[in-house]
């Protein structure tokens, strides 16, 4: 009687058993790629608004909401206090923005390395979970904005 040759098993890493280990399928959650996109859209942006802000302040662009209800969105001003900021100058127009800075400029770095340096399952996180906390936030900025203005 022979035996089928034994197949090699390859040990999957840390991402692998994070998503094994949650049931979630590699579209249900961001990685290490999502997370690469957003620091350099973070990077890219920052670099605009600190050196080339005058073309985006050109466009003249109007909040539809604010136009359509006289309501502030939850980034009505940012855009402006982002190149105070950018400029050493203390944000005017949106109470969240100088939180939104820290939040996009300092924390979500520092959480990155930290991360990483614990493993690449630590980078993952699920699509669902990141989603409830944006809804949070832009309904606290949203607060925010409208109660000061």
């Amino acid at each position: 009687m022979t035996r089928a040759p034994r197949q090699k098993t390859v040990d999957a890493g840390p991402a692998e058993r994070y998503i094994a280990r949650n049931a979630m399928s590699s579209d249900s959650y961001l990685g290490p790629k999502q997370h690469a996109f957003v620091l350099t859209s973070l990077l890219v942006g920052g670099l605009v608004l600190a050196w080339a802000p005058n073309p985006l302040l050109g466009m003249q662009y109007q909040c539809v909401l604010h136009s359509l209800t006289g309501i502030r969105c939850p980034f009505c001003g940012m855009t402006r206090d982002f190149i105070l900021m950018a400029h050493g100058s203390l944000p005017q127009h949106n109470p969240g923005s100088l939180l939104v800075a820290l939040a996009l400029y300092g924390a979500y770095p520092v959480w990155l390395v930290v991360a990483a340096l614990r493993g690449r399952g630590s980078l993952l996180i699920s699509r669902e979970k990141t989603i409830r906390i944006l809804v949070v936030a832009m309904v606290l900025l949203l607060v925010s904005n409208n109660l000061v203005a």
